[in-house]
């Protein structure tokens, strides 16, 4: 997953695990960090999501900064902030997702993810074009060695790594569903 639309996947992560884990939010009065739900969407973020975006950092920094900036200057240090920053953002999302649905706050929600929905088809529009190929930051910026993401080992790697990355989520989901109508 590309760094550009990650932090909007992210937070759109962590509604669809609040809105799945409704009913223990809205039946329990304990804090939203309290929940399964929140166990479920951290633990999802920490095993799954984290590795993933890391997984891109490291192999393919040049497109997972969608080109624009050369992945080889920017430290690794800084990398793992800005992962740790993203896997952040789900729990965090789950925690105001919680807060409103207790709240009876749905405007306030619809907003909020009508918000991310919206920056996150602006970053798709910005910098979609530049995740359909690969090559280098210099390479890319040249127009030297640019191929299609399809049938190189970037396009595998995302297959594999983004699939198992919806996979367990939607699997995570489904079962927070499940314990939490029980």
């Amino acid at each position: 997953m590309p760094l550009p639309l990650a932090p909007f996947v992210a937070a759109l992560l962590g509604v669809v695990f609040g809105l799945v884990g409704r009913d223990e939010v809205r039946r329990t009065t304990t804090p939203p960090s309290s929940t399964r739900g929140f166990i479920s969407v951290a633990l999802v973020s920490g095993l799954l999501l984290a590795p993933a975006l890391a997984y891109f950092v490291a192999f393919y920094p040049d497109w997972s900064y969608a080109y624009l900036l050369p992945g080889e200057r920017v430290p690794s240090a800084v990398e793992l902030l800005e992962i740790v920053a993203i896997a952040v953002i789900p729990p965090a999302t789950y925690a105001w997702t919680a807060i409103a649905l207790r709240r009876h706050a749905v405007r306030e929600l619809v907003r909020g993810v009508s918000l991310v929905v919206v920056l996150l088809t602006v970053a798709i529009a910005f910098v979609g074009p530049r995740l359909t190929v690969a090559t280098t930051f210099a390479g890319f910026h040249d127009g030297i060695d640019v191929r299609p993401v399809g049938g190189t080992s970037l396009g595998i790697s995302i297959l594999w790594i983004d699939g198992f990355f919806f996979v367990g989520a939607a699997y995570a989901a489904s079962r927070l569903r499940a314990a939490s109508r029980g």
